[in-house]
């Protein structure tokens, strides 16, 4: 399935003819679509307002033999002055036309002038363009629920017609109250958008709350239909530190994600990432393609959790339910890290053997609308996998279980001030991890670490994240519990305290604050405590991240160098 986007401009070829010009009181309108290699799934419309009349239609097209990108004819059509046109283009696979297959694309020009494109879509997008002059209200940018106080009223406006719009006023009023106006002067041309701001701030009071915006100010504007807009925001009795959820859909067959994973793992490690006190936790969902598609942790969990996302590309990077770019998932993790959360998510464990048990209670600090979901997911801190098909051979943060199942569990309304609590359990089975099942492949149950985070199930932002460390009455932790690294801050040369149980091969990593490796180390350690001297003088001052790791235990310091 694909990505689905509503495009504030879209249109598509006509049935055939193609006009030199237009007749007067007519403009010609041309669409040009490029294919990706599945053309035979694209399909358009374009009509007047309900589907009548309609203007020009085309598709399918041609299959290709291979993955690219392959022209079409541009076709044009005349369409009468002041027309408002509804247009509609559609993937019967649910893929769009970009970008798995080749960049797909389509491009709108009316009167020769470039007003629209896209092709990254799922099913279907629809869009309007107006012949004449149109301006109308695109967004207004605020969350369903914010923090109470001063509260800047911020938005879009859009051109959808093919004339340029000089200058406009806007009004907010809050629950139909006094109407705040604003001038601005902007032009904005055919196509384009504004993003406005209020001189005039709202002071935000706790409490559900209707913000109407409204457009004027724009002489022969063809399309008034368009110029309010109506939001509903609740206001919270108080917010908490947030702690982003990044999902990943990866696999130890596929070489893309090997080499995102190289990056992404030492990164998220930067961050302590799925420790106590974070404000980052992780989930990565093996899949079972591309060939040969035998990732032994490929389970109905991680199944289920990509057909809700409708992942068709690995790999894919969620941060907080957005679909993120690999290249562009450390900027969404610190842009979601620097937002505010309105629910307290409180995760707690215990261990009975190999059943793990855990307890949510979460309380929520507003009304949110819509209906949400709590996810509980027991992910593996790391494991190695020698027989990857790719580069990556050791693991992070892999989904084993979640609990009871990838569709979560359905909670009731979130009411400010109503608390709800979810305990659920599983019991595990060590080692002989397969396709199809949730067995761990660490040798006992020290290496889990419980993520949690409520979902809204409608627009797949997720509200908060959570988390809960495994523990276990013999050997938890052990190597956290007897590392130590000093002196902190240091001037280059840094001890390092390791206390182990049992001699075992150790690994130590030194991150920058970009999450890049700078230094690296393996080293036999006898039982019981050593010490170990890391020379970092030829580092520059900074913040660094000491990493040292320990079969199923891994354990992270912090060191600044100030030199």
């Amino acid at each position: 399935m694909k990505h689905f986007f509503t495009l504030g401009l879209s249109l598509s070829l006509t049935m055939g003819t193609a006009f030199g010009q237009c007749p007067p009181g007519e403009t010609e309108v041309t669409m040009t679509i490029v294919t990706d290699r599945y053309g035979e799934e694209t399909t358009w419309e374009v009509t007047g307002p309900g589907g009548t009349p309609v203007y020009g239609s085309g598709g399918p097209y041609t299959q290709q033999p291979a993955n690219g990108e392959y022209p079409q004819p541009p076709v044009s059509f005349c369409v009468p002055d002041g027309s408002v046109l509804e247009i509609t283009v559609d993937d019967t696979y649910g893929d769009g036309m970009c970008c798995a297959y080749g960049n797909g694309s389509w491009t709108i020009s009316v009167g020769g002038v470039d007003v629209a494109s896209g092709g990254t879509f799922a099913s279907s997008e629809t869009s309007s363009v107006v012949i004449g002059k149109d301006l109308g209200v695109a967004a207004l940018s605020m969350e369903a629920v914010i923090a109470q106080g001063s509260t800047t009223i911020e938005g879009t406006v859009a051109n959808n017609g093919t004339e340029p719009v000089s200058g406009f006023m806007l009004a907010y009023a809050v629950d139909g109250g006094t109407p705040v106006q604003q001038t601005f002067t902007a032009t904005v041309a055919p196509g384009a958008a504004y993003d406005f701001s209020f001189g005039t701030p709202w002071s935000a009071t706790v409490g559900p709350h209707s913000i109407d915006l409204t457009l004027s100010g724009v002489p022969g504007d063809l399309f008034p239909g368009n110029d309010m807009l109506m939001q509903n925001v609740n206001v919270a009795t108080q917010s908490v530190s947030r702690v982003v959820v990044m999902e990943e859909f990866t696999s130890s067959t596929c070489p893309p994600c090997a080499s995102f994973n190289a990056v992404l793992d030492p990164y998220l490690s930067s961050l302590n990432t799925n420790e106590p006190g974070s404000g980052i936790v992780a989930v990565k969902y093996q899949m079972d393609w591309p060939a040969p598609g035998n990732d032994p942790s490929y389970n109905q969990d991680g199944e289920t959790r990509r057909a809700y996302y409708g992942v068709t590309g690995i790999p894919d990077p969620f941060v907080d339910g957005v679909d993120v770019t690999t290249g562009g998932t450390d900027d969404a993790i610190m842009e979601h890290m620097t937002k505010a959360a309105f629910v307290d998510l409180i995760t707690s464990n215990t261990i009975s053997g190999t059943t793990l048990t855990v307890d949510v209670e979460l309380t929520p600090y507003a009304d949110f609308p819509g209906s949400h979901k709590l996810f509980i997911a027991a992910t593996e801190n790391y494991y190695p996998y020698p027989a990857s098909t790719t580069s990556q051979d050791e693991f992070h943060y892999a989904m084993r279980k979640v609990l009871p199942n990838g569709n979560g569990i359905t909670l009731s309304a979130l009411q400010a001030g109503v608390t709800q609590t979810e305990t659920q359990s599983h019991t595990f089975t060590i080692g002989n991890p397969a396709q199809g099942n949730s067995n761990l492949w660490g040798s006992s149950m020290n290496n889990i670490t419980v993520v949690t985070f409520i979902q809204n199930t409608s627009t797949g932002e997720i509200l908060q994240g959570g988390i809960s460390q495994v523990t276990t009455s013999i050997g938890e932790n052990e190597l956290d519990r007897g590392l130590s690294v000093f002196p902190n801050p240091s001037n280059g040369l840094v001890f390092l305290d390791v206390e182990l149980e049992q001699s075992a091969q150790v690994s130590y990593q030194v991150f920058n604050a970009l999450g890049e490796i700078v230094r690296t180390e393996s080293r036999s350690t006898p039982a019981g405590g050593q010490r170990f001297t890391m020379d970092m003088s030829d580092l520059e001052s900074g913040l660094y991240y000491v990493s040292v790791q320990s079969g199923d235990m891994r354990a992270t310091r912090k060191v600044t160098l100030t030199r």
